[in-house]
């Protein structure tokens, strides 16, 4: 196994917390009051710790979506990334036909299975999220109750318009990821009082749909405060500490906007709900998200090396691990796409040839770095060498577990970022982390105008063409001829053809982006037979809130729609599971 890196848990969502502050007590009196609340109203009016609380919900959702226990095995599950190792129960989630599943292996959800076997993968983008979710939650409510973040919000509430959008996104953020995620799960906000533990008890579940139009709706509320605002730009410690970017009230509407787009379109767990989703919409949103006008790239500041223990420490393990030359691989699904000469599976004994040979300029020839260097069967860097992509020829994963889909194509788009940077000049494990980049909002642009009711094949071969050309063939002088860089799109091509160019971008242009990878294969049905499409609300949550237990994949059903409205999925209180013994004890005939 791969040297195991200390991960901190996070912590319970709102809802669980409170009951666990009840179940504490024994159940004998529910009329229990806090002995810390006269601290909790103190931080909750101070308008510093607020704005800390929100500082820290921004942080919290990056290392969510980039985060070791669920984005990372997700990527090997979509056939992006890919590993032998266990770490996160990589392997045990990526394999096909093995732990005595036969295909894939479905979600483990149990609140006491270990790392190995998959316990924590399905809880820690549930907590994640609704840790994000009630730091804006509490941000809001103390807006309401009168904190004012400027000097006199009767004269000017500058600051306190700009933090109640801020705030307002990071609920829509929280929500889109439960969204992208979970089945269903809790469309709350800071109107909701989850101080009565029996009105806990009693919320149910709301629809993946509920919680992505409660998602949608914040972003709308958002986009609208900041439109009203008159603030200049955000606090460049909002995004990382010692070097973070600041973003005008501009921007973080465009960026909104992306988000929307990406929910809409990434929302879909098949290809029939891919057909349905509102491309209209998509296009819509995109069309002002963050490439357009003057492009930007939505950047956080990670220094690993700030940390006490910076071996074990980064915020976006997924770009981190992905981008390791020791730790994970491209799929081969993948690198038989960028590549002219791969071979599949992995070639015993030294596997597929160096150079490689692509006409995409991101692939290149596969030489990285100043040196060669044989321990990783790397070559030195040559005037063809690509940008996001290099070769090595080293099988990195024993033989014995299988080559797991070996390539010996790895990324290195993101290797500064590598959680020990591979000791190559200028890779030290610190810089601008992108969550959203301008490729992103075109492709995702390109798909809504080439899916819309009134397709519009021109622009959107324009859009693809700025990452296919503009990085696929930079430094071309021809594009397209020579092996040298990838020939422009012209819009008629016909709609299916610009779909796979759209797709093949999309491929390169999301790898790295936490879980995405995973959303674009199942809405077009790309997964591999028993992948589970979505997680089940987690074990412990479910424990806390005395429902039952379920799960998706493997075997069973790789996802499983609501039957109705909210709280309608199947899953039963004990009160209901009780009310079916006595229905069934009723009914029996002596035998």
């Amino acid at each position: 196994m791969n040297p195991h890196r200390e991960i901190p848990m996070p912590r319970l969502s709102s809802l669980a917390a409170a009951l666990v502050a009840v179940l504490a007590t024994g159940g004998c009196d529910l009329d229990v009051g806090n002995p810390n609340d006269p601290d909790v109203r103190r931080a909750f009016g101070d308008p510093a710790g607020l704005e800390q609380l929100m500082t820290g919900a921004i942080r919290n959702w990056g290392a969510t979506r980039g985060d070791y226990f669920g984005p990372l095995p997700m990527t090997a599950m979509a056939d992006n990334y890919t590993a032998s190792w266990n770490n996160a129960a990589i392997r045990f989630y990526s394999s096909v036909g093995a732990d005595g599943c036969a295909s894939r292996c479905g979600w483990t959800n149990s609140a006491t299975a270990p790392e190995a076997a998959g316990g924590p993968s399905v809880e820690s983008q549930w907590y994640g999220y609704h840790t994000v979710l009630s730091s804006a939650n509490d941000v809001l409510r103390g807006i309401a109750n009168g904190v004012c973040f400027d000097d006199d919000c009767d004269v000017d509430n500058t600051l306190t318009s700009r933090n109640t959008a801020i705030a307002k996104m990071l609920q829509g953020m929280a929500l889109a990821g439960i969204a992208l995620v979970y089945d269903q799960g809790f469309a709350i906000d800071e109107t909701v009082d989850l101080s009565d533990a029996l009105t806990v008890l009693a919320i149910p579940f709301d629809t993946r749909e509920v919680v992505r139009d409660s998602a949608l709706l914040k972003f709308e509320q958002a986009w609208a405060e900041a439109d009203g605002g008159s603030w200049g730009t955000t606090p460049a410690a909002w995004m990382g500490v010692g070097a973070g970017t600041s973003y005008t009230r501009d921007q973080i509407q465009r960026l909104i906007r992306t988000m929307q787009a990406e929910l809409v379109a990434l929302w879909p767990r098949n290809g029939a709900e891919n057909t349905a989703a509102d491309w209209a919409a998509v296009a819509t949103y995109a069309s002002q998200g963050i490439s357009s006008g003057t492009p930007f790239d939505w950047e956080y500041y990670v220094d690993v090396n700030a940390s006490a223990n910076s071996a074990t420490f980064t915020l976006d393990w997924v770009k981190a691990w992905g981008n390791s030359i020791l730790t994970m691989r491209v799929d081969t699904r993948v690198a038989a796409m960028l590549t002219t000469n791969h071979v599949d599976p992995w070639p015993e004994p030294s596997g597929n040839p160096c150079p490689t040979t692509s006409p995409d300029r991101r692939v290149g020839d596969g030489t990285i770095g100043p040196l060669d260097r044989a321990s990783w069967a790397t070559k030195a860097a040559t005037a063809n060498a690509g940008t996001d992509f290099a070769c090595s020829g080293v099988a990195i994963f024993p033989a014995a577990r299988g080559q797991y889909h070996q390539s010996n194509l790895q990324h290195i788009r993101y290797n500064r970022l590598a959680y020990n940077g591979e000791n190559l000049p200028g890779f030290n494990g610190a810089g601008q982390d992108p969550f959203y980049t301008r490729q992103m909002n075109d492709l995702l642009w390109a798909e809504g105008l080439l899916r819309r009711p009134t397709p519009d094949p021109v622009t959107a071969a324009g859009l693809i063409n700025n990452s296919r050309v503009g990085r696929g063939g930079a430094g071309c002088p021809t594009p397209g001829t020579g092996g040298c860089g990838l020939l422009p799109l012209t819009g008629a091509e016909g709609i299916p053809a610009l779909l796979a160019a759209l797709q093949y971008e999309q491929e390169i242009e999301f790898m790295g982006q936490g879980p995405t990878p995973f959303f674009n294969r199942r809405r077009v049905d790309g997964l591999i037979a028993g992948t589970p499409r979505q997680m089940p609300v987690p074990a412990k949550e479910l424990n806390v809130l005395l429902r039952e237990l379920y799960t998706f994949g493997g075997s069973g059903p790789d996802m499983a729609p609501g039957t109705g409205g909210s709280g309608t999925s199947g899953v039963r209180s004990v009160r209901q599971i009780w009310q079916g013994y006595l229905a069934q004890r009723q009914g029996a005939s002596r035998f």
